[in-house]
């Protein structure tokens, strides 16, 4: 079976709540939507391409999986239009996208660099991806791209190369990077840089530096920084606000864990997967 865990929380903008259970455990996993209407896909190791949809009540395993099963890759959209891409296959790391039209999956354009660990903001026809790794995760990117609904052209350049950080943000034009690993000996990053459309700015940093974090959030002036790992296999449980000036810690995440999918926004959202079980 797939690793991670099946557990589910959701947020009402104070506290995190227990939430009904995936049918599928998985970490390392997409996701998007909202609170009450949500997708959780792919994940691993090993990678899997199981697709499942959320109604705020129970979870719905769908008979059309993805194409190309594959763990940490960038998602973004909503339950009927979400988008999947990059990511590993292991070993093999892939630039291809596919794209959810509320029943199937369809394969369309690729990254120009194929990379994982990195992450998306945005919808179906107008998203972005940004930063990454290669699969060793000595090579760490500041490559953003746009997609404009089939294929993909390269925008902005991050102001540092990072991987396994967290975005926010539902336009193309109004994203949040935070979190994440840069150079070893120096893996986790506090830094936060926001994106007008055109280029990326340093704003103020998390209160604690982590990866494998999950971002929430349809906007860059109101996200949450949830869980993540903040030392070596130690998950945490914080959780952090965002309101387009600094960041503050709130409630913290029942149970401590990284690699999660989630989705919604600052005062309604939903976490699901991740590691450790």
């Amino acid at each position: 079976p797939p690793g991670g865990t099946t557990a589910v929380e959701s947020y009402d903008g104070a506290t995190w709540t227990a939430a009904p259970a995936l049918n599928t455990s998985r970490q390392y996993n997409g996701g998007c939507g909202t609170q009450t209407a949500a997708i959780a896909y792919g994940g691993g190791p090993p990678e899997i391409s199981a697709t499942e949809e959320y109604n705020g009540t129970s979870w719905a395993t769908q008979p059309n999986s993805m194409a190309t099963a594959r763990r940490a890759f960038a998602s973004f959209g909503i339950q009927t239009a979400a988008v999947a891409t990059g990511g590993t296959t292991t070993p093999a790391v892939t630039a291809v996208t596919e794209e959810y039209g509320g029943t199937s999956w369809t394969t369309t354009g690729s990254l120009s660099q194929a990379r994982l660990y990195f992450a998306g903001a945005g919808i179906e026809s107008s998203g972005l991806a940004f930063g990454g790794s290669d699969a060793p995760g000595t090579t760490k990117y500041t490559n953003t791209e746009e997609y404009g609904g089939a294929s993909w052209t390269s925008g902005g350049a991050l102001i540092t190369a990072t991987s396994a950080a967290a975005g926010a943000g539902a336009t193309q034009t109004a994203a949040l990077a935070f979190g994440g690993a840069i150079a070893p000996g120096n893996p986790f990053k506090v830094e936060t840089e926001t994106w007008n459309g055109t280029n990326w700015t340093e704003v103020n940093n998390l209160n604690q530096a982590r990866y494998f974090l999950t971002g929430i959030g349809d906007t860059n002036t109101a996200a949450i920084a949830a869980g993540g790992e903040y030392a070596s296999n130690t998950a945490t449980a914080n959780t952090e606000l965002w309101n387009g000036t600094n960041w503050t810690e709130v409630n913290n995440l029942n149970t401590a864990r990284r690699e999660m999918g989630g989705t919604g926004s600052s005062t309604a959202g939903l976490v699901f997967g991740g590691g450790p079980p």
